[in-house]
């Protein structure tokens, strides 16, 4: 804390101007909202919360509304105040969510490197990262709000508060269904101590619920979620639209036909949803087992690696039913600490070529490449090729990770053979 109390005083003109840009944006962006947009979802959503409606019939006009039901407690607390007045708060909230969320990076990688020098790995996060904060605050996206639950959730099991840490990653879970692979992450290393907790936490936020919207309708609203939301993406809906991204979208965007976008045609071949969804699945199947084997092999170390942390968030990314553009702010944590962890196996041609393509690909953006240009690097869904080569480095790093706790191991045993 006492470094960040130091950076505020060195440069707290930087501060000020961070603080005079977000009123400014905050108080613009309620002109740009309408009700095709995602804050009216929530605004109207946590409207129909406090009038006990049922949250998930189409609002009229707008997106359907994708989040499990504890999200709306959330959304209630916009609907106490005018849309306007929603979206300036909202908008201020992700300016300082996206402070907070780059001082618990710094914290998480300090936690493992206590000595290290961060500034540069952190300067790469922040610019490989910045685009997906960028369209969080833009579109209004409550993206920051799970990083926030994660990271602080993360941070606290670190520092020994782990029912603490489950409280905010079962909160998350019950926001966004993936924070639940970072529950399963901890479950592997103590199951009783997080399955447990976990089910506690998941109990209590169902009676809340329950308690805005009684009984009754409590419970049909998770199984309107369930039914209208949920279980389509088990029965194998895709989205196919030019800003999604993650295994799904991408393979369904090359390989089945479907309209264009924009004036593009993204399609190279035109097979069967069927078979590209089973092609999905098992991709999908195949990273979720290469993250929960070093996960499973690592479960006895004293803390919780560093690789396992980045392995899952990728993991997040990469098997979701869809992964927007908002949801990558946490390649923030992830490209500051796979670009440590490069520095410190020395591994300089691989950590260069990674910062390249994750700041080149963090910079593709309308402003900088017009709008042509960046319609096709999302449509060709060049976001989630970039989390595919940040996951293969990351599962590089944690085979080397491994042959040498082997190696350790090894040595250990031989000289207590040795001794005896």
């Amino acid at each position: 804390m006492s470094e960040f109390l130091s950076f505020a005083r060195r440069r707290w003109y930087l501060l000020a101007a961070v603080l005079v840009l977000a009123i400014a944006i905050s108080i613009r962006q309620y002109s740009y909202q309408g009700v095709n947009g995602d804050p009216y979802i929530y605004w109207a959503v946590g409207g129909k919360f406090l009038a006990d409606k049922p949250l998930y019939e189409p609002v009229p006009g707008s997106q359907e509304f994708l989040y499990p039901p504890v999200a709306v407690l959330f959304c209630q607390i916009l609907a106490l105040m005018p849309f306007p007045v929603a979206v300036v708060v909202f908008t201020l909230f992700n300016f300082a969510a996206w402070l907070v969320l780059i001082g618990l990076t710094y914290k998480l990688l300090r936690f493992y490197f206590p000595k290290a020098d961060l500034r540069l790995a952190m300067l790469v996060g922040f610019v490989a990262s910045i685009r997906y904060f960028w369209h969080n605050i833009l579109w209004v996206n409550v993206n920051e709000i799970i990083a926030l639950l994660c990271f602080g959730g993360l941070y606290t099991y670190l520092k020994g508060h782990r029912l603490t840490a489950l409280a905010l990653l079962s909160l998350a879970m019950w926001i966004k269904v993936m924070a639940l692979l970072l529950v399963v992450t901890l479950a592997f290393r103590r199951p009783k101590q997080t399955v447990i907790p976990a089910v506690g936490f998941t109990i209590l936020f169902a009676l809340i619920v329950m308690g805005f919207r009684g009984v009754n309708q409590g419970i049909q609203d998770y199984f309107d979620y369930w039914n209208i939301t949920f279980k389509p993406f088990l029965t194998g809906k895709v989205f196919t639209d030019w800003i999604a991204f993650g295994i799904s979208p991408l393979l369904s965007k090359l390989l089945t036909a479907h309209e264009g976008i924009n004036g593009i045609q993204y399609n190279i071949v035109s097979w069967p949803p069927a078979l590209v969804g089973k092609i999905s699945l098992v991709i999908r199947i195949v990273i979720m087992g290469i993250t929960y084997r070093y996960v499973w092999l690592t479960r006895k170390q004293r803390q919780l690696p560093l690789h396992a942390i980045l392995l899952t968030f990728l993991t997040m990314l990469l098997v979701s039913g869809v992964a927007w553009e908002g949801h990558h702010v946490t390649l923030l944590l992830i490209v500051a600490g796979l670009y440590h962890l490069l520095t410190v196996k020395k591994a300089v041609t691989l950590r260069r070529w990674m910062t390249i393509i994750a700041i080149a690909i963090g910079l593709m953006t309308s402003d900088l490449l017009g709008n042509r240009l960046s319609d096709y690097t999302q449509a060709f869904t060049l976001i989630t090729y970039n989390v595919l080569f940040l996951y293969v480095v990351a599962v590089w790093l944690s085979e080397r990770s491994l042959k040498q706790m082997r190696a350790m191991t090894a040595q250990l045993e031989s000289r207590y053979a040795s001794q005896t």
